[in-house]
Parts: C-alpha cells; structure tokens; sequence
C-alpha cells in the first residue's frame, strides 16, 4: 500500500501471535521498537516486528511510505531474522512478498487452497532476511542516498526514469560508475531494476484493470505491443493474454461461488 498522507501505526501487543514484516520500497518514515530503538524506514529497508511490545512508526506526509506488510504466526524453532536490516536483495524479497499477498488473498476468495505455498514462500523471505547484512551496512554517503531516491522514483514511474544515462546523469555520475554503486546496492543493474518494475506493474495492470494491452504498453512506455509481448514472454513464460484470461477466470469462478 502507499500510505496517506496522515498516516500513523501503533502495534496491538494483545496479539500474541501476530509477527509483521514490512518491507520499505518507497517514501521516508521512522520505526520506534519496544526498546526505544529508532530504525530509519527508507526504500530497501525490511522490518520485522515480534509481538514482544508497542511499536510505533510516522512517515513524513511529504513522501508517503509505501509498504507491502505480511502479518503471520509464528511458531518455528529456527531463529528469527533480525529486527531490521537493510534488504540487499530488494527485487527477490520484494517479489516474494507481493507473491505471499497475493496467494493470501486468493485463498480468504475462496480461489485456491495456497496454505502449504504461502507458508513456504514466507519461511524463504524469512530465511533470506536471516541472511540480510546488518544495520551498520545501511549505505550512509550521499551518493548511496541519491541511488535509493532514483530507484524509488523508478518503483512509483518506471516510465519515465528508464533512460540509464539520464538517471546516472541524475547523481552526476556516469553511467558505468552509477551502474556499480547501484548493483552494489540493490544486487541487481539499474536496467534489470527498470526492466523488473514495469514487467511486474504491466502484470498487475493486466490482471486488475480493464485497459487494453496497447495502453498498458503505452503508459509503461513500450515502443510497439510486440516487443511488450515479448518481454513479458520472456519474463513471466507467459503471454500477456494468457495471463489476463486466466486472471478473468479466477475471477469469474470466485463469482460464481459466493452465488
């Protein structure tokens, strides 16, 4: 969700078995833990909250946070990943985490049965948290700062921030030594970043709207709906079409079923 502008949290420490974990991909905001810890939430930035006391967070109304959360019990033996760290892989947890949401809300439709698949999927993001460097490696120097910002622009309008030279000449930097400083940052080139974002926004757009692939095409910046098709082939080992019907589909039976 992109949060409102007047947006602010509390945790309920009534539910015992409630664990969050948000995952930062936009905006500016601040987390206060139990013990008084403040955790800077910028894009890139996971936390993980254990219902163990209050946790509070703001976002400056200016640049709104935008956040996938998944709320889960958890009743594991491994260890817990650490209360927050910074998400050097952002493009495979970000994946994993919409993937959860998306399976979650599926399965409360009454379209699929995703129990053993959701579970899966979460006990991965945890386990690649585990992994996830820890709070003293959150990039601090301006330049790191400047990268994050243009990737959070990309994240909100991949269309128009897809031009490498233009983003690199954005941080007065050229293009090999912004494409080094981004790939350290987020594990990936700024062009699989760019081409990522828009395949997955193409993705949700054809699954939860009524616009036709050429807009689609059009608002993300695609010269022609063949080369869309193709890259979305590649990418999702789908056809845009395919993926669309079978979105109707899904949609249609869960019509049916609450008849």
């Amino acid at each position: 969700m992109r949060c409102d502008p007047s947006w602010s949290f509390t945790s309920d420490p009534a539910k015992l078995d409630n664990y969050r974990i948000w995952l930062i991909w936009a905006g500016e905001g601040e987390l206060v833990t139990p013990g008084g810890e403040r955790i800077a939430l910028l894009p890139g930035v996971t936390a993980v909250m254990r219902p163990d006391g209050v946790y509070q967070a703001s976002h400056n109304p200016a640049n709104p946070l935008g956040v996938t959360f998944v709320n889960y019990a958890y009743r594991g033996a491994a260890p817990l990943p650490p209360v927050w760290s910074w998400t050097s892989d952002f493009l495979f947890v970000d994946a994993l985490t919409r993937k959860i949401v998306q399976l979650h809300a599926a399965e409360l439709a009454g379209l699929a049965d995703n129990g053993e698949r959701t579970a899966m999927l979460l006990r991965a993001v945890l386990d690649e948290l585990q992994l996830q460097v820890q709070p003293g490696d959150v990039p601090s120097s301006r330049l790191d700062r400047d990268v994050i910002e243009l990737a959070n622009k990309v994240l909100e309008m991949p269309a128009e921030h897809d031009d490498i030279s233009e983003l690199a000449g954005a941080v007065f930097r050229s293009r090999s030594h912004f494409t080094r400083t981004f790939r350290r940052i987020y594990g990936v080139s700024p062009i699989s970043f760019v081409k990522s974002t828009k395949l997955l926004k193409a993705r949700n757009l054809l699954q939860t709207t009524s616009m036709s692939i050429g807009e689609i095409c059009s608002i993300l910046g695609y010269s022609t709906t063949q080369y869309f098709s193709r890259q979305y082939r590649s990418y999702f080992a789908t056809t845009p079409g395919e993926d669309r019907r079978r979105a109707q589909q899904k949609a249609q039976k869960g019509q049916e079923e609450t008849i």
